[in-house]
């Protein structure tokens, strides 16, 4: 259906006095009170002024203020004379394939504060190929000069879910997960609004935990990282009636994986396992990886013949850097996971299927699969707030740099030492916070080196 909006904001304000910390690396993001009808419209003017987008699609999760945001951004589009294609509540997965996988599309935007608590919200951005546009790209879009479009744009509804369901599964094929069972945590995000038709496709039986979308998450919050949101499916999985357990951030843009024993795993652990998929279908391919990661991805994309390049955390460095190289395959230990057959980007769901693929290929329990991958002991990562960042990062090398047989500086510092153990810190970009990494051979050894490290971080 097309129809024409008129206009409700009747000036059009090249900046407004935005709070400049909602500007960030990835996106726009703050709390309900920074993330404003009036900030939604200017920035989704400013997106088209600055690509140019004479189509933009926009989607949006179910936060108790993205509707409201959602249509003072399509008020922004179509003042800018861009026409606009809605495609609703959505997950960030389904709506990067939406901008991606479609020619006439020239730009996106989503509403949406992914795994953050109910008291935020915020905007993604993305350019005519998926790429994400970063929030401080955003902020400078605003400052210019943006004159009022010559005609209003066109609204039409949209839908691409059976297109994307159909791509999500082309790879392994449909009835992959046959025979499979999973226990599934949506964290009242928007994950169901999607997974259920890709489980169909699959032919995995899945049951459900907390799939009605709900902005205040009574339950837990949507963030797979934090173990203590993993408790309920962990309690569903002792019972020994499935083979896997699944877990989606409320944007369904990350997920996280347990084994049918319930030991979580981590993105890079992950990572490890669809490297040995994708690589059994494409040899010789490259994986983007980060300082951050288990020293066994590195074996493992060693060992079946693959390459692998190295890059900072966050998912533009990690697009940015799938194009580059031509990768077919990145990942964050955060559960993001980039696929070349996803135009680079993000798609949960697939995903999922590559992993359903993969137990079921094996003939073995998933616990059977995961083992080697707890052959190293790892912190997982710790936030320490530090004020003076630089002071305890130098207290850190002036202690350990001398022993170590391995340095690396692309992401904060990452010192090893032989065969035993590892650390990386690395300073946040955004909060007065040094995140820290431990990955050791033992168990004791962990236990040491983490209680070492700490104590520098807690005097510092």
């Amino acid at each position: 259906m097309l129809l024409r909006v008129r206009c409700s904001h009747l000036t059009v304000k090249a900046f407004m006095a935005f709070s400049e910390q909602i500007f960030r690396a990835n996106d726009i993001r703050g709390l309900l009170s920074e993330i404003t009808e009036e900030l939604a419209f200017s920035a989704a003017y400013a997106l088209v002024k600055k690509t140019g987008a004479k189509t933009v699609v926009i989607g949006r999760d179910m936060r108790s203020t993205s509707e409201a945001l959602a249509r003072a951004a399509v008020s922004g589009l179509v003042a800018a004379g861009a026409n606009v294609k809605d495609i609703g509540l959505t997950t960030t997965s389904l709506f990067n394939f939406a901008v991606s996988a479609h020619e006439e599309v020239q730009a996106g935007m989503m509403v949406t504060a992914s795994h953050n608590p109910a008291q935020y919200n915020g905007l993604k951005f993305a350019d005519s190929t998926g790429l994400p546009i970063s929030g401080l790209d955003m902020r400078a879009a605003l400052l210019l000069d943006m004159p009022v479009a010559a005609e209003l744009g066109t609204v039409e509804t949209w839908s691409v879910l059976d297109e994307y369901v159909a791509a999500c599964v082309a790879t392994v094929g449909t009835g992959a997960a046959r025979g499979l069972r999973a226990v599934v945590d949506y964290g009242n995000g928007m994950g169901a609004f999607v997974f259920r038709a890709v489980a169909r496709a699959l032919e995995l039986e899945i049951v459900e935990l907390f799939p009605e979308p709900d902005p205040t998450f009574p339950n837990h919050e949507a963030n797979p990282v934090k173990r203590e949101t993993l408790t309920a499916l962990q309690t569903e999985l002792a019972t020994g009636k499935f083979n896997l357990g699944i877990a989606f951030d409320g944007d369904a843009d990350r997920v996280g994986f347990l084994d049918e024993l319930g030991r979580p795993l981590r993105g890079d652990q992950t990572l490890t396992l669809l490297v040995t998929d994708v690589l059994a279908g494409e040899p010789g391919a490259t994986v983007i990886t980060q300082p951050s990661h288990t020293r066994a991805i590195g074996q493992t994309i060693k060992a079946l013949g693959g390459h692998s390049v190295e890059v900072k955390v966050g998912r533009t460095a990690v697009v940015a850097a799938m194009r580059a190289q031509s990768a077919a395959l990145g990942g964050e230990i955060s559960g993001h996971f980039f696929f070349k057959n996803f135009a680079d980007l993000e798609a949960v769901d697939h995903a999922v299927a590559r992993i359903c693929h993969l137990i079921n290929k094996s003939k073995k329990p998933f616990s059977e699969l995961t083992a080697p991958l707890f052959a190293f002991a790892n912190s997982w990562e710790v936030n320490f707030e530090v004020i003076n960042k630089a002071s305890c990062l130098k207290t850190i090398e002036d202690t350990y740099l001398p022993a170590a047989t391995l340095i690396d500086r692309l992401d904060g510092i990452r010192l090893e030492f032989g065969q035993d153990w590892w650390f990386l810190v690395r300073p946040s970009n955004t909060e007065p916070l040094l995140r820290l990494i431990v990955e050791a051979r033992t168990e004791a050894t962990l236990k040491e080196k983490l209680a070492e490290l700490s104590a520098i971080m807690h005097s510092a």
